[in-house]
C-alpha cells in the first residue's frame, strides 16, 4: 500500500481541523478555533515531551507523516531510551475522520525476535494496519530490542512500555486509554500472548537501571500509574512451550529444529532450547502466568504451519479454557506460516476474524 510522505517543516502551521471530521484539508473547523493562538509544533526531536506533544495535539500532520487518505501514519516516534541501545520507536496509524476517541490496537511484528527491528510491516501488513485504523482505531506498531541486542524479558518490556506509552500519549491522537487489545503474529505472537497473561507484573513493567558508571539517559515520559493490561488479544500462530516444539514439530514433515543452539527460539531465551533450564523457558511461555482475570485471547494458526507447530497453539487455548479464560482456537487447514498456501481470499477471512473480535471487546 502506498501512501504519500509529508514533512512540514518547523515554524509552518496547519489548522486545528486538519484531522476533523469532515473538515476541508487546512480550514479551520469553527470561528472559536479559527482565532484561537497557534501554537508552533517543534520538528521531531529524538524524544518528545509531554509539553512538545501538547503543542502539537492541535494537528498531528505537523510531523513527519505518511498521508494514506483516511489514515495518516506517524512514524518513528521514539517510545524508550535504553543505556547502550538504540533508541525504540513505532509508527501510529491514525484516523482522519471521527471524533473519537478511539480504540487503540497494539501490533507486535514477528520475525524470529530479530528481523524487523523498528516494527515496520512489509506492505501487506501496512494494509491490514491502515485498514484497521480506517475502521475507527489507533493502531500502534512498535520496534523492540532483537534478541541479536538483548535476550528475553527485554522483547516483553519493551512491547509492555510501548502499551504504557500509547495509553499516556492517548488523548493527543485521540485515543481511548481505557479500551486496548493487543495483535501479534509469529514471534509477535509469543510477545502478544505474554503482555496479555502478565497484566499487573511490574517485573516485566520496570526497565532496570543502567550499570554503574553509565549515564541515565532521557527517556520520554510515562504516567507511572498506567499499566500495561488490554482487554483482548490475539494471537496468530506464535510459539508458547518451547520445551515441546521439537516433539511437537515430528507432525509436520519438513518442520524446522528448534532445540538447537542457533534457532531463533534458543536466541531469544539466551540457551539451546533443547537443554536450557526448565524455569528460563517456562519464564517466555505466557501458560505460566494464565489467571482467571486473563483477557480474552483469539488464536489462529494454520494446521500445514512448518515453522511453529500447530500443537502449540492447541495447547495455549486448552491452557486458558482450563483456567476459565475466554478463548477461541481457529485452526486453518492447509494453511502454512503466515497463513501462506491458502488463498487471498481466506486470508482476508483470517484477517476479518481479528477485526472482529477486536470490535467485540473494544467497542462495548
Amino acid at each position: 500500500m502506498q501512501g504519500n510522505f509529508a514533512w512540514v517543516p518547523d515554524g509552518m502551521l496547519l489548522a486545528a481541523a486538519t484531522l476533523g471530521a469532515g473538515a476541508g484539508a487546512g480550514a479551520p473547523a469553527n470561528a472559536a478555533e479559527a482565532s484561537a493562538p497557534q501554537q508552533h509544533c517543534p520538528p521531531p526531536p529524538a524524544i518528545w515531551s509531554p509539553p512538545d506533544w501538547a503543542a502539537c495535539a492541535h494537528s498531528l500532520t505537523q510531523r513527519p507523516h505518511i498521508d494514506y487518505g483516511d489514515v495518516i501514519a506517524l512514524p518513528d516516534v521514539t517510545f524508550s531510551v535504553l543505556p547502550d541501545f538504540r533508541p525504540l520507536k513505532m509508527t501510529l496509524y491514525v484516523p482522519k475522520r471521527g471524533a473519537g476517541p478511539f480504540p487503540i490496537v497494539v501490533y507486535v511484528h514477528g520475525g524470529a525476535w530479530k528481523l524487523d527491528p523498528e516494527g515496520r510491516e512489509d506492505p501487506s501488513g501496512t494494509e491490514s494496519m491502515v485498514r484497521l485504523a480506517a475502521r475507527g482505531y489507533v493502531v500502534v506498531v512498535p520496534g523492540y530490542r532483537t534478541s541479536v541486542e538483548a535476550i528475553f524479558p527485554a522483547q516483553l518490556i519493551d512491547v509492555k512500555t510501548a502499551i504504557r506509552y500509547a495509553k499516556t500519549y492517548a488523548a493527543v491522537y485521540r485515543g481511548d486509554a481505557a479500551r486496548v487489545a493487543i495483535w501479534g503474529a509469529s514471534a509477535g505472537g509469543n510477545l502478544a500472548a505474554l503482555a496479555a497473561t502478565t497484566c499487573g507484573r511490574k517485573d516485566f513493567e520496570q526497565v532496570p537501571p543502567p550499570p554503574p558508571g553509565v549515564p541515565v539517559l532521557p527517556t520520554p515520559y510515562i504516567d507511572p500509574a498506567l499499566t500495561s493490561c488490554v482487554l483482548a488479544a490475539i494471537d496468530w500462530f506464535g510459539p508458547t512451550d518451547f520445551a515441546q516444539l521439537d516433539a511437537q514439530r515430528d507432525s509436520q514433515p519438513g518442520g524446522r529444529a528448534h532445540g538447537a543452539p542457533a534457532s531463533p527460539e534458543s536466541d531469544y531465551v539466551g540457551c539451546p532450547v533443547a537443554n536450557c533450564p526448565a524455569e528460563r523457558l517456562q519464564a517466555a511461555n505466557p501458560m505460566t502466568y494464565i489467571t482467571a482475570d486473563t483477557p480474552p485471547v483469539l488464536i489462529m494458526h494454520g494446521l500445514a504451519d512448518h515453522r511453529v507447530p500447530w500443537q502449540q497453539s492447541q495447547e495455549f487455548y486448552d491452557a486458558l479454557v482450563a483456567r476459565g479464560v475466554t478463548a477461541r482456537l481457529v485452526l486453518v487447514p492447509a494453511a502454512d506460516h503466515l497463513f501462506e498456501g491458502i488463498s487471498a481470499q481466506l486470508q482476508q477471512q483470517q484477517v476479518d476474524m481479528v477485526f472482529a473480535w477486536i470490535a467485540q471487546y473494544t467497542r462495548k
